[in-house]
């Protein structure tokens, strides 16, 4: 009998913890169901941009100064009064173009020079410049002389200008454009790889006598 009452006693305790287990475990159940969550904004990203290794190439011509470009770009150029010349260093896979001009110096070097200046100062003055980061070219046995403006900023018309002197004959100015208002953030990969080609044709730069 007592054998018998202690069985019975045990299954109504052992039917008294599944119940409990069963009501606790559909508590816990439409609690975590009704929990509202405030929602969580994912950050901003852009596509990925990828970018050819870099593999260059000696450019020479009529003109008196020879350089290393990109494989990866197509060069033109042409005369234009008084012995300027307009050259085109174009990467059609990014819609950009290094454009550079060629003067040949008639007593007008500091006024050419200024010119530069002036033109970053402008967009400095009008705030379209967040900052301007300078490196100055001073090569005295190449004869090659200059200034290089990295210039960052939503509202800059270039991110990358610079201009190279002999000093004394010739003076040639160069800036980076894209064929659409770029958004410095998302092209930073594809600006700085342009940049490093920029650097590329500048330390290759070579005057020569034509």
């Amino acid at each position: 009998m007592y054998a018998t009452k202690g069985a019975f006693k045990n299954k109504g305790l052992w039917y008294f913890f599944i119940f409990m287990f069963f009501c606790i475990s559909a508590f816990l159940h439409f609690a975590c169901v009704h929990k509202s969550e405030a929602p969580i904004p994912k950050p901003w990203g852009y596509f990925r941009l990828d970018t050819p290794e870099a593999a260059y190439q000696r450019w020479d011509s009529v003109l008196p100064f020879t350089f290393e470009y990109s494989k990866h770009a197509i060069l033109s150029f042409q005369k234009q009064k008084n012995n300027i010349y307009w050259i085109d260093i174009q990467y059609p896979s990014f819609s950009a173009i290094f454009k550079m001009t060629f003067y040949p110096v008639k007593n007008n070097l500091r006024n050419l020079m200024w010119g530069e200046e002036e033109q970053v100062m402008f967009h400095a003055d009008r705030m379209m410049i967040d900052d301007i980061q300078y490196s100055t070219v001073n090569d005295e046995e190449a004869k090659v002389f200059g200034i290089i403006y990295e210039l960052e900023g939503k509202h800059v018309a270039t991110p990358f200008k610079f201009w190279l002197t002999d000093s004394t004959h010739y003076f040639v100015k160069g800036a980076l454009y894209f064929d659409f208002a770029p958004n410095n953030d998302s092209l930073a990969p594809v600006i700085d790889y342009l940049k490093r080609d920029a650097l590329c044709m500048i330390e290759t730069w070579k005057w020569s006598k034509k």
